[in-house]
């Protein structure tokens, strides 16, 4: 894992909302999200293990990852990153018996690849509305934390998401002061916010952070 450093990207503001460009999903050439319209909850990164990347970006970056907790039914581990209301979420496959399908496949294939950014996820405040445009299922989501509480979701289009990843699935936090992106943390580089992600016709292909310690460009 090698974070990239990223020389000159402005500041986007706290908890920035950022514009999908629907229309254009599967377009050559990278898709840019910046500026305005759906609010990016947190992107995806497949790992190999979790805490040699979480140690880099610890050491490169000023950058800390908290504790998460295990995704039973996907045979996954993951732990968060927060970033000013959003978040970057990184997941492992810990059991080997996990069936290889759905998320646990992508997650698995882009730790194969040497890690990778592999799905995005979009905020919502009414799932249910947005999932009926959409034509999509809302389902009910838990994990327990690592202090014992539970925390709880509601999530839509993770299918459609699992098999193209150029388009993001949807997700409304059931109490929004416990959500990952809201965790307090000290971050060594200072405030640390998302200011832009791009998403190619296969997913998501870059995620730029910036911090008081300066920007960077993950993977």
């Amino acid at each position: 894992m090698r974070p990239k450093p990223d020389e000159e990207y402005p500041p986007g503001p706290l908890g920035a909302r950022y514009a999908g460009a629907r229309e254009t999903p599967r377009a050559p050439g990278p898709c840019r999200y910046r500026g305005a319209m759906p609010i990016l909850d947190h992107v995806v990164w497949g790992v190999p293990a979790i805490q040699p990347v979480a140690d880099a970006l610890l050491a490169s970056h000023g950058l800390t990852t908290l504790p998460g907790g295990v995704h039973p039914a996907w045979g996954t581990r993951n732990a968060v990153i927060p970033l000013a209301g959003a978040y970057l979420e990184l997941v492992e496959v810990f059991d080997p018996d996990a069936p290889m399908v759905g998320f646990t496949a992508v997650v698995a294939r882009a730790a194969d690849a040497g890690t990778g950014l592999c799905m995005w996820c979009e905020r919502t405040d009414d799932i249910e509305a947005d999932a009926a445009t959409r034509g999509l299922h809302v389902v009910h989501g838990e994990r327990d934390n690592p202090d014992g509480s539970v925390l709880t979701w509601r999530v839509a289009g993770m299918a459609e998401a699992c098999a193209d990843p150029a388009i993001p699935f949807l997700i409304q936090w059931d109490d929004h002061a416990t959500m990952p992106g809201s965790i307090a943390v000290d971050h060594p580089a200072g405030e640390a916010r998302i200011v832009g992600l791009d998403v190619e016709p296969s997913g998501p292909s870059s995620l730029r952070i910036s911090s008081a310690r300066g920007n960077v460009t993950l993977p």
